[in-house]
């Protein structure tokens, strides 16, 4: 029996692929292995989600896309719930 290598999966393969993937390329997210900072529990800080996109060049478009499509979790720096932003 051989083993297979199980490849551990990073924040950009879980981002949804209805949109261009050159366009998630740019996101500062991207890569990113810490996957639980990105959906909070709604009792727990962000912080470290919300730092990571500050100073990212698609934030706002990030934001956007999760409200256009009812995502959860953060996007863009803030946290939303189904799309509707929860916490900013």
């Amino acid at each position: 029996m051989t083993k297979t290598a199980v490849q551990e999966l990073t924040l950009a393969d879980l981002l949804p692929i209805s949109d261009s993937k050159d366009y998630w390329q740019h996101a500062a997210c991207k890569g990113d292995r810490n996957h639980d900072a990105w959906f909070p529990y709604p009792s727990e800080d962000f912080e470290y989600a919300r730092g990571i996109c500050a100073g990212c060049p698609i934030r706002r478009e990030c934001g956007e896309f999760a409200s256009r499509t009812g995502q959860s979790g953060v996007w863009g720096g803030h946290e939303y719930d189904r799309g509707k932003m929860i916490r900013d």
